[in-house]
C-alpha cells in the first residue's frame, strides 16, 4: 500500500524541461505554469475538472469517437475531399452556362467550388473542437454572433440576386451597358456555389453560436456595443422593409425613391461591413489570452484558401467578359474574400510566431490528458505474477 501510495503521488505530476543549461529559466518558468494550470480546478481553456478523457487526443492525432487518426493523415483526406468534390461539382453543376466562353466558365466553375468545399469545411474545425473540449474559451462570442448576422444577410443576398426573376431583371436594367452593345444582357455575378455556401456558412454558424450555451465559457461573456449595433440595423431594414412591401418599386419606375435592389445591396453592405469588424474581437481575444488555443488554427487556413480562389475566380470572370461590373454589382463576395485574408494573416502571425509558447504549454496539457486514464477507469500500477492488479 506505500509502494502504491508514492506511484501514485508520482503519476499525478509531470516535469517539463527545455533546452540546455543557458536556457534552465525559462523552462522553469514555463514549468510552473505547466504544473499551476493542472493543479487548477479548470485547466487554461477552460475545462471542467470533472471531465472524462475519452474524446481528448494528443496534439498529433484527430480522434472521431473512438477513432483516432494521425493528424498528417486527416489532412490529406480533407485535401483530398476538396479537390475531389470541386471538380466533381465544377463539372456536374452548370450552373448559368455561358455559350460564348465555354472553357473559361468551366475553369471558373471548378475554381468557384474548390472555394466552396474549402470555406464549407473551414466552419467545421471549430465546430469539431468545441465538442471535443466542451469548451468554448478561446473563441470569441462576438464573433460568433457577428458571424451569424452576416451570412444570414449574405443568404438572402446571394438567394435572391440568383432565384428571384424581379431582381435579375432589375439588375440587368441598372447595370446593362446598352450604348456598348445593346443585345447584351447583363445578369448577376451571384453562382450556384454562392448560395450553397451561403446557405451552409448560415447553418454551421448556427451550430457553432448554440454551443455558447452548452459548452463550459469559462467566464467569457457577450459585449453590449455588437448587440446594439445589431439592433438597431435590424429596425433600419425591417422599417425599410415595411416600406418596401408597402409601396413597392421596380428599376424600371422611375418615381420610386427606392427598390427591392437597392435593399439588397444594403444588406450585401452591412454583410461587408460586419466582415470587416467581426474578426477584431478574435484578435483581441488572442492578444489577451497570449494564446490561440481554443480558436482552431486549420478554420484559419482554410478560410484563406477559400477567401484567396473566390477572388481568382471573380477576377477571372471579369477579364473574361471584359466587364468589371461584377465587382461593383457584388461588392460583398470581393471584399469578403479580401478582408478574411487579411485577418487570416494576422491570425497566423498569432499563432505560429506571437504566442507560439502559450500554444506549446496547452498542447503538453493535450498529451498529459490523452495518456491519462478515462473517467473512472482503474489505473494499473502494478501486476502480480498472477496478474492481479493493484
Amino acid at each position: 500500500k506505500a509502494t502504491v501510495s508514492v506511484l501514485n503521488c508520482f503519476s499525478a505530476h509531470f516535469t517539463v524541461t527545455m533546452g540546455a543549461d543557458n536556457n534552465m529559466k525559462k523552462s522553469s518558468s514555463f514549468a510552473e505554469r505547466v504544473s499551476e494550470s493542472l493543479a487548477s480546478e479548470t485547466g487554461p481553456r477552460g475545462f471542467p475538472a470533472d471531465q472524462g478523457h475519452a474524446r481528448v487526443a494528443a496534439p498529433n492525432q484527430v480522434v472521431f469517437g473512438n477513432i483516432v487518426i494521425k493528424k498528417v493523415y486527416a489532412i490529406a483526406i480533407g485535401i483530398t475531399i476538396i479537390l475531389s468534390f470541386g471538380l466533381a461539382l465544377g463539372f456536374l453543376v452548370d450552373g448559368k452556362a455561358d455559350p460564348d466562353h465555354p472553357t473559361e466558365h468551366r475553369v471558373s466553375s471548378i475554381v468557384g467550388w474548390i472555394y466552396f468545399m474549402a470555406w464549407s469545411i473551414s466552419f467545421y474545425p471549430q465546430l469539431y473542437i468545441n465538442w471535443v473540449r466542451k469548451s468554448v474559451v478561446g473563441m470569441s462570442f462576438d464573433f460568433q454572433f457577428l458571424n451569424l448576422v452576416g451570412f444570414a444577410c449574405y443568404t438572402v443576398f446571394n438567394m435572391a440576386e440568383y432565384y428571384n426573376a424581379d431582381i435579375r431583371t432589375d439588375y440587368s436594367i441598372r447595370f446593362n451597358d446598352t450604348s456598348a452593345d445593346p443585345a447584351v444582357t447583363k445578369l448577376p455575378g451571384v453562382k450556384a456555389n454562392d448560395v450553397f455556401f451561403a446557405v451552409h456558412a448560415l447553418v454551421l454558424t448556427l451550430l457553432t453560436f448554440v454551443q455558447i450555451f452548452f459548452y463550459e465559457r469559462g467566464g467569457q461573456k457577450f459585449h453590449w456595443a455588437p448587440l446594439v449595433a445589431t439592433g438597431l440595423v435590424v429596425v433600419v431594414f425591417a422599417t425599410w422593409g415595411i416600406y418596401m412591401a408597402v409601396h413597392g418599386g421596380r428599376v424600371a419606375d422611375e418615381s420610386a425613391p427606392w427598390t427591392w435592389l437597392d435593399w439588397l445591396l444594403g444588406l450585401s453592405t452591412v454583410k461587408l461591413a460586419i466582415s470587416i469588424v467581426k474578426y477584431m474581437p478574435q484578435v483581441y481575444l488572442n492578444y489577451s489570452r497570449k494564446r490561440t488555443t481554443g480558436w482552431n488554427i486549420w478554420n484559419v487556413l482554410l478560410d484563406f484558401t477559400g477567401g484567396s480562389l473566390s477572388i481568382v475566380q471573380m477576377v477571372m470572370d471579369c477579364a473574361t467578359k471584359n466587364d468589371w461590373t461584377d465587382i461593383s454589382g457584388d461588392p460583398v463576395k470581393f471584399g469578403l474574400g479580401s478582408c478574411s485574408m487579411v485577418f487570416d494573416v494576422i491570425f497566423m502571425f498569432q499563432h505560429y510566431c506571437l504566442y507560439a509558447e502559450g500554444n506549446r504549454l496547452d498542447e503538453l496539457l493535450d498529451e498529459e490528458r490523452a495518456e491519462a486514464p478515462k473517467a473512472g477507469e482503474r489505473t494499473k500500477l502494478l501486476n502480480d505474477d498472477q496478474g492481479a492488479e493493484y
